[in-house]
């Protein structure tokens, strides 16, 4: 008996549709294999009621919040602890480093870190773990870390600032950051006081307030899909004003930067889609 009856199925060119949805919203797939996106793309239709590859393409103009619909179908949105474990290797083998030790040139005390769209706060906790790590390993003891959580979902927002979460969310923390950064009980676990003391989590609408100014890194993963282009461009706008000189731009695997911003900013990981603002601005 056939596993799915998917492949038999003639819906049309499906690198159109592919292509349409890189054109309208920067998302690209071809980092999934064909087959995959085929199954997940049939979930939709067939919930929909739809048929064809086209059909889908006009429900998408139609309703536009159905890209989101498809991000999670895709399963890209999903919060977790470090998300993508090879976006966060070159995090604390390049990016981390390299700010410490500019920092640390400089006679300069403060890393700091933003977390554009940070749900429930796994990334902000990934990243002060992260960075906390980076200051032990380079033995920085004097460097002082702050990681700013933002996001436009209050409830999140609360939960976030609990630090606290369900023990099957341990299966994506490394065995070190368990043992240094966590507390264990029972059927949960928290931040320790190091984490918790150098995140904060508070409200912001990237479109309607000011960024947070001076920062070193900015997270902004797999949120552009939410967005149209010219929405996407106020946003990395937003980005570029608040980094400071050589800060960093870490964006999902998913996504690109329009060609304006690309010639603006410095390649640091095209896979892993790391940026970063130039040091020397002319």
């Amino acid at each position: 008996m056939p596993e799915h009856p998917v492949e038999s199925v003639n819906r049309g060119n499906l690198d159109r549709l592919l292509a349409k949805v890189s054109e309208d919203r920067g998302l690209d797939l071809a980092q999934y294999r064909p087959r995959y996106v085929e199954r997940r793309v049939a979930v939709r239709l067939s919930a929909l009621g739809l048929h064809t590859y086209r059909q889908y393409a006009s429900y998408l103009d139609a309703h536009p919040e159905e890209y989101a619909v498809l991000l999670d179908t895709l399963t890209i949105n999903v919060t977790q602890f470090f998300r993508d474990p090879t976006v966060y290797a070159v995090f604390r083998d390049k990016v981390i480093p390299t700010l410490i030790a500019t920092k640390t040139a400089k006679k300069q005390h403060l890393l700091r870190a933003w977390s554009a769209g940070c749900s429930t706060g796994e990334e902000p906790y990934s990243l002060a773990m992260s960075m906390l790590d980076g200051v032990r390993r380079a033995k920085a003891e004097g460097m002082l870390l702050s990681v700013t959580g933002t996001d436009i979902d209050r409830n999140a927002l609360a939960v976030a600032k609990r630090g606290e979460y369900p023990i099957a969310q341990l299966a994506h923390i490394p065995v070190m950051d368990k043992h240094l950064y966590l507390d264990i009980e029972g059927d949960a676990f928290r931040m320790k006081p190091e984490v918790m003391k150098a995140v904060r989590f508070q409200y912001l609408n990237l479109f309607e307030d000011a960024p947070i100014h001076g920062v070193d890194v900015v997270f902004c993963r797999n949120v552009f899909i939410y967005f149209n282009h010219e929405e996407q461009e106020r946003m990395v706008r937003s980005f570029w004003n608040g980094l400071s000189r050589g800060g960093f731009m870490v964006l999902g695997r998913s996504e690109r930067l329009a060609p304006v911003f690309a010639r603006q900013f410095e390649m640091v990981d095209a896979k892993e889609r790391v940026y970063r603002k130039p040091i020397d601005l002319r």
